[in-house]
């Protein structure tokens, strides 16, 4: 039953990560017909030759094109650093990540969160969009497409059209290092919880999200009993982050293992959950259901399993690797 379970919640995982990146390929292929054609300034760069025609998604490092070199490829970064000082015969789509431009990019360039440096004489033939991230040298770059930074443009009624939550990644990747290092083994019994007993941490987080704003305004009229409200609230807050990393800490390593065989650390993992889970809460419309779910979801499975100090139930088989402290 619990490898069961845990093969469900695995298996959901993926279909909401295959889903973003389809969403990601079609609208890119849409673009891409809607599109003016390429100026002929960078067409001469064609006739160098290629000196790498391959690059795999990374997960944390760093990709460095040399002065030298012309990458025949897009690069797919989450978590890491990609520096161009030569060519990019491709488009470059990172997450949470640092890009610095020397060299130039037949493609389009997509950042969402991190941040981009421009330096002199970078040049960029398609176009840059950049979702919540801090930009450095906007004149040093000449760009043929167009430039949008998309975390600046409001939707109706002034509500913002795609808002990166970089708040939620200063916020929740700190937190989410400082437990795992520090609380291992209470993330993966929150973790054992929310895979076998998931409708039940949402019963159960959502009774105490629920039940919370009534407590509180009880404690507060009291007057004499105010620090106990304030207590209260910020026990919940610590169990909601401590969740929400557990849920992060899943996710990334479905996501790394979809990806790559390799072993990776734990760190990595939670960073990369914490950056997909991110790139979801900003979706329009479905993002606030993400971060509402994901939340109640996680504050339900740190109550049953008492902070992670224990496993709700005992499973009726051994747990896997993964789990064993």
């Amino acid at each position: 039953m619990l490898k069961v379970k845990g093969a469900r919640l695995a298996g959901f995982l993926l279909m909401l990560v295959g889903v973003l990146f389809v969403s990601l390929f079609v609208t890119n292929i849409i673009h891409g017909f809607l599109a003016p054609a390429p100026p002929a300034a960078l067409a001469a760069d064609g006739q160098n030759p290629c000196t790498s025609s391959s690059q795999r998604p990374s997960f944390g490092g760093t990709i460095t094109v040399g002065p030298k070199d012309v990458l025949c490829s897009d690069v797919t970064m989450m978590g890491g650093t990609v520096s161009v000082q030569g060519v990019v015969r491709g488009s470059i789509l990172a997450f949470g990540s640092t890009i610095i431009l020397d060299g130039g990019v037949t493609g389009n360039i997509k950042l969402f969160g991190g941040s981009i440096h421009f330096h002199n004489g970078s040049h960029v033939q398609g176009d840059v969009n950049l979702y919540g991230s801090r930009i450095d040298g906007e004149k040093a770059v000449r760009i043929d497409g167009a430039y949008d930074d998309h975390s600046r443009m409001n939707g109706p009624f002034g509500i913002s059209a795609f808002a990166f939550p970089v708040w939620f990644l200063f916020l929740m990747i700190p937190l989410g290092l400082l437990y795992t290092r520090f609380l291992p083994e209470h993330e993966l019994f929150v973790s054992a919880t929310v895979k076998n007993h998931m409708r039940r941490s949402l019963l159960i987080g959502l009774l105490s999200a629920l039940l919370t704003p009534a407590v509180l305004l009880v404690l507060i009229a009291l007057i004499i009993s105010i620090p106990l409200a304030l207590i209260v609230l910020l026990v919940l807050l610590i169990a909601w982050t401590i969740g929400t990393t557990a849920i992060c800490w899943m996710l990334g390593e479905q996501i790394i293992r979809a990806f790559t065989a390799r072993p990776h650390t734990r760190y990595l993992q939670v960073t990369v959950g914490v950056i997909m889970l991110a790139v979801f809460i900003s979706l329009p419309f479905i993002g606030w259901i993400v971060f509402l779910g994901t939340g109640i979801v996680g504050l339900g499975a740190v109550l049953l399993s008492r902070f992670g100090t224990r496993l709700y139930s005992q499973p009726k088989q051994p747990l896997p690797i993964s789990l064993r402290l």
